[in-house]
């Protein structure tokens, strides 16, 4: 039987053919990778091997009709088969399990006949969506209210922006994406609402490469921006204190002045009036002397 699948293929005759468009699959699922010999032949005595980057990264290795693991990378083992039904006809489709963020990439299927050696490249976009987005307010900062926004099990990272009540677009001011232990990213944005903004205020996490996304939206209503100002409060009340200290010290002065008055005219008594008529006798009194 094998001598027969020998005899239908024609050494350095044949092409390998990869797909013209990357696969795209969400975390957890399972994926094909094809690949197929050009023209269609018999690949059961082939060694075909599937590689990331280089030589020393095996995916997986099929050589004479046999699955070698020998050199087969650790995170793939027990996740990988070739889909055998096709080989007779040149199908040399691999089969992957319970994709991981770590699968996604590139991939070599490569075909060794003797000598000869072909390759094509088979592009695996993985992918996942997280949760919905969980908003909660942080506290005041820089005469705002400070938003978190916090969402996980994404990937690749996902694009984050904010809306604000009548839909525009808000900036940012901080930003944090964090791989999990299984590689999925963990997203934490915040901004600080400042201003006039009672109303809905939504954050919205896309998955760009799968065109899905995460919204939740949270209301502020008007009494949390009073409470944003504290500020303002303190500089009324410092107000109020400068404006009463400086009566109180205008009354203190003035207090001050007349107590110093009636104690000077306390010590140093004015002489008293003279009776009338007093001057001139004295007057006449000298004149007579003379």
């Amino acid at each position: 039987m094998m001598g027969l699948r020998g005899k239908n293929k024609k050494a350095a005759d044949f092409s390998v053919v990869g797909p013209d468009h990357p696969l795209r699959v969400t975390v957890g699922q399972d994926v094909v990778l094809r690949c197929q010999l050009s023209p269609g032949m018999d690949a059961w005595s082939l060694d075909i091997r599937w590689i990331r980057h280089r030589i020393s990264e095996t995916v997986h290795h099929f050589r004479n009709g046999e699955d070698l693991s020998r050199d087969q990378m650790e995170e793939y083992v027990g996740r990988t088969e070739m889909v055998r039904d096709g080989l007779s006809s040149g199908s040399l489709d691999l089969r992957i399990t319970g994709l991981r963020p770590s699968d996604d990439g590139q991939y070599v299927c490569m075909v060794t006949d003797g000598s000869s050696s072909r390759e094509a490249t088979v592009d695996l976009e993985v992918a996942a969506t997280g949760s919905v987005p969980q908003l909660s307010l942080e506290g005041y900062e820089a005469g705002g209210i400070r938003v978190l926004c916090r969402s996980a099990g994404w990937f690749p990272q996902p694009e984050v922006l904010w809306k604000d009540p009548d839909g525009h677009r808000v900036p940012s001011v901080s930003q944090r994406r964090s791989p999990d232990a299984r590689g999925l990213f963990d997203t934490e944005d915040a901004i600080v609402v400042t201003g006039t903004g009672e109303g809905n205020w939504s954050c919205v996490v896309r998955n760009l490469r799968l065109g899905q996304e995460q919204e939740a939206s949270l209301h502020i209503s008007a009494p949390f921006f009073h409470d944003a100002r504290p500020w303002m409060a303190s500089l009324g009340v410092l107000l109020v204190l400068s404006i009463g200290l400086l009566g109180l010290g205008a009354s203190l002065w003035r207090r001050k002045v007349l107590l110093s008055r009636e104690l000077s005219e306390s010590f140093w008594p004015h002489p008293p009036a003279k009776p009338p008529g007093t001057g001139s006798t004295e007057r006449d009194l000298a004149l007579g002397c003379s």
